[in-house]
């Protein structure tokens, strides 16, 4: 084999030669294929391809009409794509109108769905978070599962913060630092005699200028005359003096400081009269308050329901809950042992009729059966009056004899005394 031929190849070294220019070529990376506008070098010195390698005139092209540029960009005219730097500012720009456009949506659906529950609690009904989609209440950009949670997290999260604030008030205060006493304590000064009477010292032989004493000062500021409580004018300067003090905050240029201006207008002052004109914002362009601080929930099989705890009683919200859980078998049982353990006294079935459970005679007697069926509350126990009047007890706080009294008292005895 010649010597050109043996250069030709790859040697040890990993050179090679140019066939026709007798040049000698860069050296080779395996697997690495060197592009060139010399067609000789690149026939004799790439190493074969792949069979699934691009070719080099593919990637000459997929470069040159700008193949590889990010969808949406232009490609110049060598292949780099050019990037819009004005559309960037603006597109961050409407995402964060937008980010406050949803939290400010989001803080007032929570005020309003806070009034509402109010409302509702004034009514003697719990609110379920199925009301809240019904009535308009769900933000457009969230679902109503969405919309429930956010409910719900908001209440738990103001609710520790609520107890974290009452457990720092709550710390005992730092105990108190007592000062030495700067002068003689004990006897009263009108009960010494003169011996006794504790020499004052010389404020000037301490170095320090005489005091002179608040009268003096007094007659001073009154031209040598004492000056009563009566003459405060004179104190100051008289009436010029008052008047240079501090101006009292109510003496303010603006006659409606106090003016409570609704939410979406604004005053404005129109051929001399001032009027209410609206700012032409929507409602819900207005932040509006958010008041939760009695707002309490109570989580049932399915959902969880809310109350006002200032208008609703926590007794009745827990009556409510179980008529609204649909389980009557434990809404029975769970309010006869409430009455018979509380008051202490039988419940009247009639009294299964009234909200929140609004029971018929039959739903009522059906409940019985179930309960007696059940064998899990052996406690419960039924009891007539002489009127015919039902009433149901627990063992576990009423005897048997004096159920029957209370329910015979409450049934007959009571209309007697009326």
């Amino acid at each position: 084999m010649g010597r050109e031929a043996a250069m030709g190849g790859a040697g040890s070294d990993g050179l090679g030669l140019d066939g026709a220019s007798g040049e000698e070529c860069a050296p080779r990376t395996a697997g690495v294929t060197e592009v060139s506008d010399e067609g000789s070098c690149a026939t004799a010195c790439a190493p074969s391809l792949a069979p699934d390698a691009l070719d080099a005139d593919e990637v000459r092209a997929g470069v040159g009409d700008g193949a590889f540029a990010e969808a949406g960009e232009d490609a110049g005219a060598d292949g780099v794509a050019e990037v819009d730097e004005g559309a960037l500012p603006a597109a961050d720009a409407d995402a964060e109108a937008e980010a406050r456009a949803r939290a400010l949506a989001e803080h007032n659906a929570l005020a309003r769905v806070f009034d509402d529950v109010r409302a509702q609690s004034a009514s003697s009904r719990l609110v379920t978070p199925a009301r809240w989609a019904e009535i308009g209440l769900v933000p457009a950009h969230l679902t109503p599962d969405e919309f429930e949670m956010l409910v719900y997290e908001y209440l738990e999260d103001d609710r520790a913060a609520r107890a974290e604030a009452a457990a720092a008030a709550a710390e005992p205060e730092p105990a108190p630092v007592f000062r030495t006493a700067t002068r003689a304590v004990g006897i009263p000064a009108f009960l010494r005699s003169a011996d006794e009477e504790p020499e004052e010292p010389a404020a000037e032989e301490a170095g320090e200028p005489a005091r002179v004493s608040q009268d003096e000062e007094m007659c001073e500021a009154g031209g040598g005359e004492p000056v009563g409580k009566g003459d405060a004018g004179a104190v100051g300067g008289g009436a010029e003096g008052g008047a240079a003090g501090a101006e009292s905050p109510d003496d303010s240029d603006d006659p409606f400081a106090g003016l409570n201006i609704p939410a979406g207008y604004r005053l404005e002052e129109i051929e001399g009269e001032y009027v209410l004109v609206e700012t032409g914002e929507g409602e819900d362009a207005v932040e509006l308050d958010i008041d939760c601080e009695h707002i309490a929930t109570l989580v049932g099989a399915h959902s969880y329901y809310v109350y006002d705890r200032s208008i609703m009683t926590d007794t009745y919200a827990h009556w409510a809950f179980l008529a609204a859980e649909d389980d009557r078998v434990v809404t029975f049982v769970e309010c006869v042992r409430e009455d018979s353990r509380v008051y202490p006294r039988p419940l009247a079935a009639s009294s299964l009729k009234n909200p929140p459970f609004r029971m018929t005679d039959e739903d009522i007697a059906a409940t019985w059966e179930a309960v007696q069926a059940s064998g899990e509350y052996p406690d419960i126990e039924r009891t007539v009056a002489s009127n015919g009047d039902v009433y149901f007890f627990s063992t576990n706080h009423l005897s048997p004899a004096y159920a029957a009294s209370l329910a015979e008292w409450d049934a007959v005895e009571r209309r007697l005394h009326m």
